[in-house]
């Protein structure tokens, strides 16, 4: 796997924790992003649905007011980090005692900040100012590393894919590592994207981007709603325009000015709370198996 870029440009909240080595253990890796939540989900935007009960709703101006029940069932930034650099020492380990050349790839540093992030997109009319909707990351160096003289050849990453399975194996406490078989985080991954297309899909939402979209139309900005302006292809450029940086600061407004990150996030808390309860065993089986991660990974790291 080599080094991937996320395009320096207009994108929507990525909602996908991507597994570490995914890409050894599939032809193609698709990495979720530059798509709103109901396209995510397969479902049609353009239809909504039945509006759902809500309680009440937050004033929101912040990403760090951001918080969604099905939050709880997933590992935080840094216990990702935490498990993913347990499994890059197993599975070096596991290369080396082969006699392939190896050593963990070298990872960005884990953002700080709220894990929801621009779930529903800008919200700082300051940040819109400066950078416009233009946000830049990498997920950093692969597996094969050859820029650090790793072994490239074909054998080696068919024994490294053997070896990303049974180490992530012993991370989860299985006794057999399985290639088809599917953890905690794609059960609550498939949750999260799911009842987000729902909550884009309910009248509520619908309302409350009527009334951004007219703020915009005030300010001289013609979008039908949140999702057009951060991917407004014109702004798909190598630095923001003077025009994305002003559009993005009246996005981030006219969110404000009618709450609609409190109206969203209450109406996707809803939907989140409703499948919590029918898939509650299962969660509840995700919440140990993250418990278990985390204690196995602080041990493969000497930090037991």
């Amino acid at each position: 796997m080599d080094v991937t870029t996320v395009p320096d440009a207009p994108r929507r909240s990525v909602r996908s924790s991507l597994a570490p080595y995914a890409g050894l253990l599939a032809s193609t890796a698709v990495l979720l992003t530059g798509c709103s939540a109901a396209e995510a989900g397969g479902a049609n935007p353009d239809t909504p649905g039945k509006p759902i009960a809500i309680g009440q709703v937050p004033k929101i101006t912040d990403a760090e007011q951001l918080t969604l029940p099905l939050d709880a069932y997933q590992l935080s930034p840094r216990d990702a980090r935490k498990v993913q650099d347990a499994l890059d020492t197993l599975v070096t380990d596991c290369m080396t005692k082969q006699g392939f050349a190896w050593a963990p790839p070298q990872r960005p540093p884990v953002r700080e900040g709220s894990r929801n992030g621009r779930r529903y997109g800008l919200l700082d009319p300051e940040e819109g100012s400066q950078t416009g909707y233009h946000v830049t990351g990498t997920t950093g160096q692969g597996a094969k590393g050859k820029e650090q003289g790793q072994d490239g050849s074909a054998t080696a990453q068919e024994a490294a894919g053997q070896c990303v399975l049974t180490q992530r194996a012993k991370l989860n406490g299985q006794q057999k590592a399985d290639k088809a078989a599917s953890g905690p985080d794609e059960l609550v991954e498939r949750l999260v994207v799911e009842n987000a297309s729902r909550a884009e899909r309910d009248p509520q939402v619908r309302a409350v981007w009527s009334q951004w979209s007219d703020c915009m139309d005030q300010a001289g900005y013609s979008y039908d709603g949140p999702w057009d302006s951060n991917n407004d292809r014109e702004f798909a450029t190598p630095e923001p325009t003077d025009k994305e940086r002003a559009v993005a600061s009246a996005d981030a407004k006219c969110k404000q000015k009618h709450n609609v990150a409190g109206v969203w996030m209450a109406v996707e808390t809803a939907y989140q709370k409703r499948a919590i309860e029918t898939n509650a065993e299962a969660l509840e089986e995700a919440r140990k198996a993250n418990e278990t991660r985390l204690r196995n990974a602080a041990d493969a790291l000497g930090q037991g």
